[in-house]
């Protein structure tokens, strides 16, 4: 699943209340990627698949934006978006409900394109880094953070193992998701961007199993959609038994791996 837009926004909608205390480390991110464009200033920016709006608070504060538009298809994710940078002084911030690929967006008109763990769901990756290249002023410059190849490989073997079967879906999304440096590079100058880096972090790290589990639904919640809700949750406890047998005194260890990109549209 590379994903279903309308199951994502769906599956958001549902965790949106929850997401910046579960996913605290997206925040922890998204400094990293603002921190690594270049040091100017960007006062216009365009955040596509924003969420409650890490990155942009983070352009905000380290890269003088003013005029922000958040992008997302979750309607309960813009809504946290508008609360939270509509509060900051001095901020413009408007709100756009819509996929990466159906953005109604000026050509040219942005500083920055940014984008924080949320490209892996984008179901055309290549055509979506060409649509944020489009929407950047020549000299303009893009960030990408996503979860890269390598991310919860030990949960997915653990899915793997499980018989009878988890549903195909949830063994099949790592694979359909995640890219690696190679892959993002080639996406940025097939859309006529200049990298200025692109890598990768790999972390292995140990938490409770019931915390990565909340981790996992939600971001991944959606992929049960379809799935009778008494079918989903039977499944769900198998998944989280295997979860908590395989942790250690210390918690549940996995490999977590952020993907980054910096490009910049030539003048």
């Amino acid at each position: 699943m590379g994903g279903d837009g309308a199951a994502v926004a769906r599956g958001f909608d549902r965790s949106a209340a929850e997401y910046d205390e579960i996913l605290v480390r997206n925040r922890h991110g998204a400094r990293r990627l603002v921190e690594a464009l270049p040091e100017e200033e960007l006062p216009r920016v365009l955040d596509v698949g924003c969420g409650t709006g890490f990155v942009s608070e983070e352009m905000v504060a380290r890269r003088g934006a003013r005029a922000l538009t958040g992008v997302d298809p979750s309607e309960a994710m813009l809504a946290r978006y508008a609360e939270k940078l509509g509060a900051l002084p001095g901020i413009e911030a408007r709100t756009l409900r819509a996929g990466v690929l159906d953005m109604e967006v000026p050509e040219g008109a942005f500083d920055a394109v940014v984008s924080g763990m949320a490209f892996h769901w984008f179901p055309d990756k290549p055509a979506a880094v060409a649509a944020m290249a489009r929407a950047l002023r020549p000299g303009g410059v893009l960030g990408l953070l996503a979860a890269g190849r390598g991310t919860d490989e030990e949960f997915m073997r653990i899915l793997r193992d499980l018989d009878p079967p988890v549903p195909a879906a949830w063994t099949a999304v790592a694979d359909l998701i995640h890219r690696d440096c190679e892959e993002l590079r080639d996406m940025i100058e097939a859309a006529g961007l200049e990298p200025l880096d692109v890598w990768e972090e790999r972390r292995r790290r140990r938490t409770d199993p019931d915390a990565f589990l909340a981790r996992i639904q939600a971001v991944a919640g959606h992929l049960s959609e379809d799935l009778d809700p008494e079918e989903a949750a039977a499944h769900g406890e198998r998944v989280a038994g295997a979860v908590r047998a395989a942790a250690g005194p210390r918690g549940f260890e996995y490999t977590f791996v952020k993907l980054y990109g910096v490009a910049r549209r030539p003048s």
